[in-house]
C-alpha cells in the first residue's frame, strides 16, 4: 500500500464528521467498521495537531534563530529544534498507524449502512479530487445515495 502523504492524512480529517461520539458508541456494537473509522478519524485529527505544532515551531525558529539560513547540521544541533524532530517522529508513528487501520479496514466488512458510508467517506477523502475527478465524484454520489436510503429516525 502506498504511503499516506501529509496532504492525504489531513484531508482524511473529515472522513467521518457525521459520526458523533454517542452515535459511534451505539453503532460500534453493531458494526466494528465504525470503531476503525472512528480510530482513523482520531489519528487524522492528531496528525493535523502535530502539523500545526510543527509549523508554529518552525515559524518561531525562523523568526528567532534564523532557521532557514542554517545548514542541516546546524539545524540538527540547535537545542530549540529538537521539538521539531520529536514532532516528526510522532507524526511518522501516527501515519504508520493510519496505514495499519486502513489495511485492517479493507478486510472488515461493514454490516450497517453507517459502516459502508464511513468506509466510502474515508476512501473519498483519501483520493485527491484533482487527480481522479470522476472517481471522486462517483464516491461522493454513492455516499449521498446511501445516506438517502437510510431510514429517518
Amino acid at each position: 500500500m502506498a504511503r499516506l502523504s501529509r496532504r492525504k492524512l489531513v484531508a482524511g480529517m473529515s472522513a467521518a464528521p457525521w459520526l458523533s461520539e454517542v452515535k459511534l458508541a451505539r453503532a460500534a456494537a453493531a458494526d466494528p467498521v465504525l470503531v476503525l473509522c472512528g480510530h482513523y478519524a482520531d489519528l487524522v485529527r492528531h496528525g493535523e495537531i502535530l502539523l500545526r505544532r510543527w509549523s508554529d515551531r518552525e515559524a518561531w525558529l525562523g523568526k528567532h534563530r534564523d532557521w532557514f539560513s542554517l545548514s542541516d547540521d546546524e539545524q540538527k544541533r540547535l537545542p530549540e529544534a529538537q521539538v521539531l524532530y520529536a514532532i516528526d517522529a510522532e507524526y511518522e508513528l501516527c501515519t504508520r498507524e493510519c496505514v495499519r487501520v486502513l489495511r485492517r479496514l479493507r478486510n472488515v466488512p461493514a454490516v450497517t449502512v453507517e459502516g459502508a458510508i464511513a468506509k466510502l467517506s474515508i476512501a473519498a477523502e483519501s483520493i485527491e479530487p484533482d487527480d481522479y475527478p470522476s472517481a471522486h465524484r462517483v464516491l461522493l454520489s454513492a455516499i449521498a445515495d446511501l445516506r438517502a436510503l437510510q431510514p429517518r429516525c
